[in-house]
């Protein structure tokens, strides 16, 4: 059966107590771990090196293994979840070396705290470059880099236009999509006869259709490929 537009939300709430998903969304989003514990600390973290990025990953981990739709976007929650525990974190080093613990109340009281101060601008620029993360890895998964997908991408805007109607008719068609995610062959003939297109047309844009009916399914809030206006 075909999955139909999958958000990152829904994706993580089918990914709750299951490790093996929670595995997978880890790996994909190891740079948005990475960005959001580097901007706490304000130096460059590596992975299998500092602490602080493994405080992340258990914290991104946490964060959904907690999610509800009540919460938001998952991001936004996950960068509060990860922001709290990295503050646990320096609270029980300063703790260890006997120094004086900054700030007051535990870390719920900061959490709510700070991460007001985490939306707006510089939260949703993270939030975007998670979503070109996630959409990178889906069409590598096709065969497709972002590189070649610039490349074909059609100069005229009416053709940009006609091939984003034509992946609307696809996402729109049970049928047609089905047969798109199964053998991920583009049915030219079948959307053809919808939309009246000549094939050779249809074939010339079928990696741009394609990646234009991936982002559709992923129901991104911030990338405009996936928009009616371009």
């Amino acid at each position: 059966m075909a999955v139909y537009r999958q958000s990152l939300e829904d994706r993580v709430l089918k990914s709750k107590n299951d490790k093996d998903k929670i595995s997978v969304l880890i790996s994909q989003f190891k740079p948005f771990i990475a960005s959001v514990a580097q901007k706490r600390v304000g130096r460059y973290l590596q992975y299998g090196r500092d602490d602080e990025l493994s405080v992340g990953l258990m914290a991104f981990s946490e964060a959904v293994n907690s999610f509800d739709r009540e919460r938001g976007k998952f991001l936004g929650f996950a960068r509060m979840v990860i922001n709290a525990r990295l503050i646990d974190h320096f609270r029980k080093q300063e703790r260890a070396t006997g120094a004086e613990a900054a700030g007051d109340g535990d870390a719920e009281e900061v959490l709510d705290i700070r991460s007001m101060e985490q939306f707006g601008f510089d939260s949703e620029v993270e939030d975007r470059k998670a979503e070109v993360i996630e959409y990178t890895q889906k069409l590598k998964s096709w065969g497709i880099s972002l590189e070649e997908l610039v490349k074909v991408s059609p100069r005229k805007e009416g053709l940009r236009v006609y091939y984003k109607k034509a992946a609307w008719v696809i996402v729109d068609n049970k049928k047609i999509l089905d047969t798109l995610l199964e053998t991920k062959r583009l049915p030219i003939k079948e959307i053809g006869e919808i939309m009246e297109m000549h094939r050779k047309k249809l074939e010339r844009g079928r990696i741009y259709i394609i990646a234009m009916v991936l982002a559709l399914l992923g129901d991104y809030s911030y990338l405009d490929i996936c928009r009616s206006d371009g």
